[in-house]
């Protein structure tokens, strides 16, 4: 068990720690993206991603889910697609 003094101290780092992670795991992010930025826009679209949603992602804030946010827009795409090709279907 903690004594208190402990526990205090890692409440204390608890901050710290939730931004190191953070951190760690945006530059993360950011070397996967940089590394797919290099690829031609047509590879990009093979693998599911789209320039425009990479870029956005790298100059979104730290507290920010980068992931998160290229998976958002990503389904949005794809729904906007299968809406559109339900609309030729129709038309």
């Amino acid at each position: 068990m903690l004594n208190r003094t402990e526990q205090q101290a890692t409440a204390a780092m608890q901050p710290i720690t939730s931004w190191i992670q953070g951190y760690s795991k945006r530059q993360q992010f950011r070397r996967i993206a940089q590394s797919l930025l290099k690829e031609k826009d047509d590879t990009l679209s093979d693998l599911g991603y789209d320039r425009h949603d990479l870029e956005g992602a790298l100059h979104l804030p730290i507290r920010s889910d980068a992931v998160q946010y290229i998976e958002a827009r990503r389904s949005k795409r794809a729904l906007e697609a299968r809406r559109a090709k339900s609309h030729r279907l129709v038309g």
